[in-house]
């Protein structure tokens, strides 16, 4: 291997063939960046999804049972029943 400008480049790879190696490889990834962008999303859609139902069901067992989220902001604050 030999070093030119600091990268350390194969002897047998020329600019032309590191330029080509290169691009083959982006466009692979590029492609396999497309093939799973919808599944990204998909999770992405799921995350938010869970997150406003655990926030829901932390609003009802508050309101049913006075039970505070185990969220780390309400530590130290006593459960308590709700005014029926």
């Amino acid at each position: 291997m030999k070093n030119v400008g600091g990268l350390k480049v194969k002897e047998t790879e020329n600019y032309e063939q590191l330029i080509e190696r290169f691009n083959k490889r982006t466009d692979q990834l590029i492609i396999r960046r497309e093939q799973l962008q919808p599944m990204y999303d998909e999770y992405v859609q799921i995350e938010r999804d869970l997150e406003r139902l655990n926030g829901s069901l932390q609003a009802v067992e508050y309101l049913a049972f006075g039970k505070l989220p185990g969220d780390g902001n309400h530590d130290g604050m006593k459960h308590h029943m709700p005014r029926r």
